[in-house]
């Protein structure tokens, strides 16, 4: 990919989440001054206003930060963008959590899906673009996208027009893996980019043919954290098996949340890892942990305690095999 970036990037789903404009733009300030320089987002996170939230840090920084976008998924017709009513019903319902939470979801299972025609691209595109006050984004993805949805051959027409025009840099696909798993079959002089979960407990790079022909950016990584802590709790030898022999406690949650991040760098050595969080401090943590990857040894040593604990309160799940298979 002809884009240079940070191999940690920042996930802006959350940035709706603080509790006003500021603080999610401070937290992107924050993530900024500890080196990350790429920040993922998409035209449905927020219900559309997460991109204006950026578009704040942006103004003053744009040249010096890469940016994803995504298309395909869209907010709830008359919630996109309107902070205004938005903003009042979480005042209004703050002081009642559980109807505060079924809205959300209610809003959630609203979102429009699936939407990859031509016209749609190129509409969420300018409307992107727009909220976000930039005339082009660094990489465009396809929002949880079908290999057959990319590959239409009049969607690949409208987006290269795109990239041709400059308001694209980098195409590719953003979804779960089972959706990419068969990426051999993506046009791959249009497609760089995959975008996918990854994470200790559930391998995927590996499992993608020619993996090291396109850039991947991996996320989830810190989706085994309460497996492996009920795990811990479960089968206390093994992590005490396991913690003689790195010499570290693998029973500490942030001990395992920093091989987590760590694993998932070393896993994809070429590519980038997302994370998202509220907190300072932990984006501090995580960047402090990306920093100094454990020995080869020890990573794998790691993988060992991961598919040995996790085994038992999984006896069916394949892919809780040794790495050495998977690689």
């Amino acid at each position: 990919m002809n884009v240079s970036t940070s191999r940690l990037g920042f996930g802006c789903v959350q940035l709706t989440a603080h509790r006003n404009r500021k603080e999610a733009v401070s937290a992107l300030e924050h993530a900024f001054c500890m080196g990350i320089t790429h920040f993922d987002v998409a035209r449905a996170y927020g219900f559309g206003r997460a991109e204006g939230i950026l578009r704040e840090f942006l103004v003053k920084k744009r040249a010096k930060v890469t940016l994803t976008t995504k298309f395909g998924m869209e907010p709830p017709s008359g919630l996109a963008g309107n902070a205004r009513l938005i903003n009042g019903l979480k005042k209004t319902l703050r002081h009642f959590p559980g109807v505060l939470r079924r809205a959300k979801n209610y809003g959630s299972a609203m979102t429009k899906s699936g939407l990859f025609t031509p016209e749609s691209a190129v509409r969420s595109l300018e409307v992107s673009l727009r909220e976000l006050g930039t005339d082009y984004v660094d990489i465009f993805l396809l929002h949880e996208a079908t290999l057959a949805d990319a590959n239409s051959e009049q969607l690949v027409e409208a987006l290269v027009a795109q990239v041709e025009k400059g308001k694209i840099r980098q195409l590719g696909l953003g979804s779960a893996f089972p959706k990419i798993e068969a990426c051999g079959e993506l046009l791959p002089d249009v497609y760089k980019v995959l975008q996918f979960n990854d994470n200790a407990a559930d391998r995927s790079v590996q499992k993608l043919p020619l993996h090291n022909t396109r850039f991947m950016i991996t996320h989830s990584v810190f989706n085994p954290l309460k497996s492996l802590q009920r795990a811990v709790r479960a089968f206390p030898e093994i992590a005490r098996e396991h913690s003689t022999r790195v010499n570290i406690d693998l029973t500490e949650p942030a001990t395992m949340s920093s091989f987590l991040l760590q694993f998932a760098l070393w896993n994809n050595p070429d590519g980038m890892v997302l994370f998202s969080s509220k907190d300072p401090l932990h984006i501090s943590t995580n960047v402090r942990d990306a920093a100094s990857l454990p020995s080869e040894e020890t990573m794998r040593y790691f993988i060992e305690f991961v598919n040995q604990i996790l085994l038992p309160t999984n006896p069916g799940r394949s892919s809780y095999t040794s790495f050495s298979e998977s690689s």
